[in-house]
């Protein structure tokens, strides 16, 4: 017989979780209740909220959350000399190139800082590289696997030509109808706390044109006005 189980998520920052309604106080999931310590602070009954020790597959399905926090510079600055992967004498996840690969000459990769892959199932995203040996990468991104290579699946291509967010400098992918539509949205929201809700309204106005515009812009093809007849 099926039993009924309980999920929910809570957020901090950008990051998500999803964890499970447990109903014992003490064991179960991974989580034992302290009562100097409480609970995971989901409202009502949050001393019961665990984190799950079973794999929850497609347990959240997101929209409109992209975060950037690097930028590949070209997609053509790629390699796809990738076979599998393992765990260094350190615990740290290491790529291995294919057959007679270096990849300290062809591609160079030697003074790469971060890379990011694609198709790479779990490991697909920014890592940031530790170093480099003719057919060897190690990365910065912790691990529990084998010292044994550990095969792809699908072909990876990895990105080398890689910008990450570390200040101001860092150039978001944007277009100008969004620079200004964030422009206007975060006027509005001070002319918003300051009382004026007149300049308020007109901020919003225009983060509204903003947004329509950029989305008019992505309208391929020729703009066709309706002509019209005037008779006297």
């Amino acid at each position: 017989m099926a039993t009924s189980k309980e999920y929910a998520y809570y957020m901090k920052g950008n990051k998500v979780a999803i964890v499970q309604k447990d109903y014992t106080l003490e064991g179960g999931l991974n989580y034992t209740y302290d009562p100097d310590v409480g609970g995971l602070g989901l409202g009502t009954g949050n001393r019961l909220w665990k984190s799950p020790k079973e794999t929850i597959a497609d347990g959240l399905e997101l929209q409109y959350v992209y975060s950037p926090t690097y930028l590949i510079e070209s997609t053509d600055v790629s390699t796809t000399t990738v076979s599998g992967w393992d765990q260094d004498n350190n615990g740290y996840f290491r790529l291995r190139a294919s057959g007679s690969t270096n990849w300290t000459s062809s591609p160079d990769l030697s003074s790469v800082s971060y890379i990011v892959l694609r198709n790479a199932g779990r490991w697909n995203g920014l890592h940031k590289v530790s170093s480099v040996t003719n057919n060897r990468i190690v990365t910065a991104t912790k691990t529990s696997a084998s010292t044994s290579e550990t095969l792809f699946e699908e072909t990876v291509t990895l990105y080398y030509d890689v910008s990450i967010m570390e200040d101001e400098s860092f150039e978001l992918d944007v277009t100008r109808y969004q620079a200004n539509a964030v422009t206007y949205y975060v006027k509005a929201k001070y002319a918003e706390d300051a009382g004026d809700m007149e300049k308020k309204e007109y901020f919003m106005r225009e983060f509204r044109r903003m947004v329509e515009k950029h989305e008019t812009s992505k309208i391929i093809g020729p703009r066709i006005l309706q002509g019209y007849s005037h008779f006297r």
